[in-house]
C-alpha cells in the first residue's frame, strides 16, 4: 500500500468533517475536482458553483477509483441514501461530510502544506506580470537548489481552488515552493495565503485587472496585501518602489520589507535590446534578459531581490533568468513567415488584456527601433464593468501615440478606442465588432496585402476575444 498524502486523522482534523461509516484509514495520493481527472487513490472534492453542482458527479469519481470524497453535510441530508448505498458497496471507500466542500479543499490542503515546516514558501501576485515573475523565479530557483527540489504552480492554477490544487503537488524532496496567486472575487486571495502561508512575498504592480468586479484599484491593492498577511518576522516581502500602492501593501508587514529598485541592489542597466529583452549586471555579472519589455526588467528587479534573501548567487541568478522562455501567449516574440512570403516578427500576447498590460504591450512595440510597419490587432479587455469605456477610450490615446501605422480593432467594448483614432481621421484604423472567421480572414487578407519583410505584428486582447486563430490564418508556415 503506498502512502497517503495525509492520514485519516490529519484531513478530519484539517476539514473539521464528520466520517460516515466506520473505516479506520484511508490513502490517497492525489486531489481532483473534476471527476474526469479522478484516477485510483484519488481525493474527490466536489464543487457547487452557479451552474453546476459537483455532487452529481460522486458515484462516477468512486466508480474511476476515488478513495476519499468530501462532501457537504447539507448534500447528505438530501441525498443519505445514495452515500449510504456508497460505503456500503465499497467497503474502503472514506466519505467525509464537511459544511462547504470549497472551504473543506482549502482547510485540508492548508493542513496538507503544514506536514512541510521545512519548505521555503514565495508567493507572487500582481494585477499583471505574476505568471512571467513566477516563472523567472523558478528558474532562479533550480539553478540554485536543483531541478528536483522546486515545486511551483502549473498552468494558470492560481485560484481559490487551483492554488490548493498545486500545493497538494509538495514533496518531501522540496526545498522551495514557489506560487501564484490569483483573484476574481473579494478575499480569494485572503483565503488562498491562509493555504499557503508564505515566508517571502512578492506583488508585481497594482493596476486595474479585475476593476469591475473590485471598483477600485484601493480595493484591488486591499486585496492583493493580503498575501502578506503570514508573512513572519523573518521573512520578506517585495514591491516596486515605483508603484503608488507600494507603502499601501506593506503596511504592517512583519518581516522584512524591500521596494525594488533599491540604493545598493548591485544592479546596473546596460541596455534596451528591444524585441531581445534587455542587458543588464548583477553584483557585476552580466545578465542578458531574453524577455522583452521595460515591464519584465522590473519583474526581473523583484526576482533577484527575493533572489538575494534566499542566498542565491549573482552566477545562479544570470543561468536562471537566461534561461528564461517566455509563458505561451505572454508577450510571445517569434518570427513568422505571412503568406505573402514575408517574413514578419509576431508579438503574441493574447493570453490575458487589462489596462496595465495593454498599456505596457502598446507602448513597447511602439518604441521599437529599426524595425518596419507596426500594425496593431487589439481586442476587448473584458471584466471592467463601469469602468470599461473610460479604459478603452485611454487605450485609444495611447494607441494614436505610440506611432503605430496600421491598427485593428476587434469587440464590442473597443469601440471607443476606434472613436478616439477616427476623430483625428484615421484611415489606417479598422473597427470590427464581432470576433470570428469573418473579421480575422478579413484582416489577415488585410495584412497580407501590404506587409513586407521587417514589419512587427503585435496581438493583444483577454483571451476570449481568440486573437490567437488569425496566426495560421496570417501564415504561410509555421510560427518560428
Amino acid at each position: 500500500m503506498s502512502e497517503s498524502l495525509m492520514s485519516l486523522e490529519e484531513l478530519l482534523s484539517a476539514t473539521k468533517g464528520t466520517l460516515l461509516g466506520k473505516v479506520k484509514s484511508c490513502v490517497f495520493n492525489s486531489v481532483a475536482t473534476d471527476s474526469r481527472q479522478v484516477q485510483k487513490n484519488t481525493l474527490f472534492v466536489p464543487l457547487v458553483g452557479e451552474f453546476q453542482d459537483g455532487h452529481k458527479y460522486v458515484p462516477v469519481a468512486v466508480a474511476a477509483g476515488a478513495s476519499v470524497v468530501l462532501i457537504n453535510k447539507s448534500e447528505y441530508e438530501k441525498n443519505s441514501s445514495v452515500y449510504d448505498l456508497l460505503t456500503a458497496e465499497n467497503e474502503n471507500l472514506v466519505i467525509i461530510c464537511v459544511e462547504n466542500t470549497l472551504h473543506g479543499l482549502q482547510d485540508a490542503a492548508e493542513g496538507y502544506v503544514a506536514k512541510f515546516p521545512k519548505l521555503i514558501k514565495v508567493s507572487i501576485t500582481g494585477s499583471c506580470g505574476k505568471t512571467t515573475t513566477k516563472e523567472m523565479m523558478v528558474s532562479v530557483a533550480k539553478a540554485h537548489f536543483g531541478e528536483d527540489k522546486v515545486v511551483y504552480t502549473k498552468g494558470n492554477f492560481n485560484s481559490e481552488t487551483g492554488l490548493p490544487l498545486s500545493v497538494f503537488q509538495i514533496r518531501a524532496n522540496h526545498v522551495v515552493g514557489i506560487f501564484e496567486l490569483g483573484m476574481n472575487r473579494v478575499d480569494e486571495i485572503g483565503e488562498i495565503s491562509k493555504v499557503l502561508k508564505s515566508k517571502y512575498g512578492i506583488i508585481t504592480n497594482i493596476g486595474n485587472a479585475h476593476i469591475g468586479i473590485l471598483g477600485s484599484r484601493e480595493n484591488i491593492a486591499l486585496e492583493k496585501r493580503k498575501s502578506f498577511n503570514y508573512i513572519p518576522a523573518d521573512g520578506a516581502c517585495f514591491v516596486p518602489s515605483s508603484d503608488d500602492f507600494a507603502d499601501f501593501c506593506t503596511e504592517n508587514v512583519k518581516g522584512k520589507v524591500v521596494k525594488f529598485p533599491y540604493e545598493n541592489d548591485g544592479v546596473v542597466f546596460v541596455s534596451d535590446n528591444g524585441l531581445f529583452g534587455s542587458t543588464f549586471t548583477v553584483d557585476g555579472v552580466e545578465v542578458n534578459l531574453p524577455l522583452s519589455g521595460a515591464y519584465n526588467y522590473t519583474n526581473a528587479l523583484g526576482v533577484i531581490a527575493c533572489a538575494k534573501e534566499l542566498g542565491i548567487g549573482a552566477e545562479e541568478i544570470k543561468s536562471g533568468l537566461e534561461n528564461m522562455a517566455a509563458v505561451s501567449g505572454r508577450m510571445e516574440i517569434k518570427k513568422l513567415a505571412l503568406k505573402n512570403g514575408a517574413n514578419i516578427m509576431l508579438v503574441k500576447d493574447c493570453y490575458n488584456a487589462n489596462p496595465d498590460s495593454m498599456k505596457k504591450s502598446v507602448e513597447f512595440c511602439g518604441g521599437l527601433k529599426d524595425v518596419g510597419k507596426k500594425i496593431f490587432v487589439l481586442g476587448d479587455m473584458k471584466e471592467l464593468g463601469a469602468e470599461s469605456v473610460k479604459a478603452h477610450t485611454e487605450l485609444g490615446e495611447e494607441v494614436k501615440a505610440s506611432g503605430a501605422d496600421y491598427v485593428y480593432l476587434v469587440g464590442n467594448e473597443i469601440e471607443c478606442a476606434y472613436e478616439v483614432l477616427t476623430k483625428i481621421n484615421d484611415k489606417s484604423a479598422m473597427w470590427f465588432e464581432q470576433k470570428g472567421e469573418e473579421t480575422f480572414n478579413q484582416i489577415s487578407d488585410d495584412i497580407n496585402s501590404y506587409a513586407k519583410e521587417g514589419d512587427v505584428i503585435l496581438l493583444k486582447g483577454s483571451h476570449s476575444m481568440e486573437l490567437e486563430k488569425l496566426i495560421p490564418l496570417m501564415a504561410g508556415g509555421e510560427e518560428k
